[in-house]
Order: structure tokens, then C-alpha cells, then sequence
């Protein structure tokens, strides 16, 4: 149970949340599940490097990557699956960059924005709360300075430099990425004009069921 808001969270290093969606057996994980009763779900592997947005504007722009995701890659979905997603109010929000090691102020500011859509990104601070290392990896500043510890204990850790759809509120031109490779933090700034991973987050209906046991080999599986 997340302490800031009314969520559920998958954390730890590799959490038996794997689903299949989309026709991909156990490609896709479960962020969160939501008080709403939507659960919140990424996919495990990018579907490329893509700019943030060619003008360094923001998500509601809108970026060029919310137009793609939510035009050529929404559209090559399969109808059944289009028709497990929710339009959902995504927090667009910025952060800052220094000093940043207030979690509770940090979700409040990405909280500050919003913009509806079908897809989008994770957040820094779900990043955050999706590491079982609390003490050590429970703020930006905690994760960045503990990055070797913090990296094997978060599953949204895969060793790739993918966006968030976060921008930063000291650098109009940058927006955040989980840093992957030879990267000394886990969370750092990217120019929007250049190329990163894609991970794709969609939050699916209450109104599904589940069964499996989230595992790798038995995925859940919508009902």
C-alpha cells in the first residue's frame, strides 16, 4: 500500500506481476493497482528509441511521442485490447532536479498537471515507489546517490535509458528518463530531441478479471 496515495504497489526486484495483453504472454507487468479499481500496467521491452518531442515541448503539446503513442500505436492495438483501456488523467507535472529528497513534495508537483489520454509513461516517483529499498532508495536523492544498491532492487530497472513523461522545472528543453548502462544514477535529464527507449503504460478497466499467479511461465490473464 503506497502511504502517499490510493494505490497498491508491485516492488522489489522481480514481483510476480507479469500479464498478458495484447496477444504478449507475460509481456507486459502491473505497476499498480488503483483505488478505482483500474490497474496500471507497462510493457516489459521498449518498442524503440523515440525523441521525447523534435522541439523540446511538453507532453501536452502535445510531444510527439504522446502523438505517436496515442495514434500509430494505439491504432495497430488489436480491437479486443483497445477495448480494455481506460481514458485516464495522466500527471504531466514537473520536478525539480536539485537537491530533490522530498517524495511526498515530488508527487504533489507531478500531481500539479494533468492531461487526459490513452497511453503514457510512468512518473519518477512511481519509479521510486516501485523499489523495495525504502531506506535507501525511497527519494530521487536517496535513489541517484545509492544507485548500485537501488538498481537491483527495482523491478522497473531493466539496464535501458527510457522516458518518463516527466518533465524538469529547471530546463524548459529536458524531461526525465530512467537511466540505464553505464549510468551512475537511476534517474537523470535527457534533451526531448534525443533518442530513448519506449515503454508504453496503459491502465486497463475495473471492470476485468484476472487469473494466473503473475508469474513469468502463468502470467495473469484477463478474464
Amino acid at each position: 500500500k503506497d502511504p502517499y496515495e490510493c494505490r497498491y504497489f508491485f516492488t522489489g526486484a522481480n514481483p510476480n506481476n507479469y500479464i498478458t495483453f495484447n496477444g504478449e504472454k507475460a509481456g507486459w507487468r502491473i505497476i499498480s493497482a488503483e483505488c478505482d479499481g483500474t490497474i496500471k500496467i507497462i510493457k516489459n521491452d521498449s518498442i524503440g528509441n523515440m525523441v521525447y518531442d523534435s522541439y523540446n515541448g511538453y507532453w501536452n503539446y502535445p510531444a510527439s511521442l504522446n502523438s505517436y503513442l496515442n495514434g500509430t500505436y494505439l491504432n495497430e492495438l488489436n480491437t479486443t485490447t483497445k477495448n480494455y483501456i481506460v481514458l485516464k488523467s495522466w500527471s504531466i507535472g514537473s520536478i525539480s532536479n536539485v537537491i530533490n529528497n522530498d517524495l511526498e513534495n515530488q508527487i504533489k508537483n507531478e500531481n500539479s498537471g494533468k492531461y487526459s489520454s490513452t497511453i503514457g509513461l510512468i512518473t519518477p516517483s512511481e519509479y521510486l515507489r516501485t523499489n523495495s529499498n525504502v531506506s535507501q532508495c525511497g527519494t530521487l536523492k536517496l535513489n541517484n546517490d545509492n544507485h548500485d544498491t537501488c538498481k537491483d532492487t527495482n523491478w522497473l530497472y531493466d539496464g535501458t535509458s527510457y522516458w518518463t513523461i516527466t518533465p524538469t522545472s529547471s530546463d524548459s528543453e529536458s524531461a526525465y528518463i530512467v537511466s540505464g548502462g553505464l549510468a551512475t544514477y537511476s534517474l537523470g535529464l535527457s534533451n526531448k530531441d534525443r533518442q530513448r527507449a519506449v515503454r508504453p503504460v496503459v491502465y486497463l478497466s475495473s471492470n476485468l478479471k484476472l487469473s494466473g499467479s503473475g508469474t513469468q511461465s502463468d502470467p495473469y490473464t484477463i478474464a
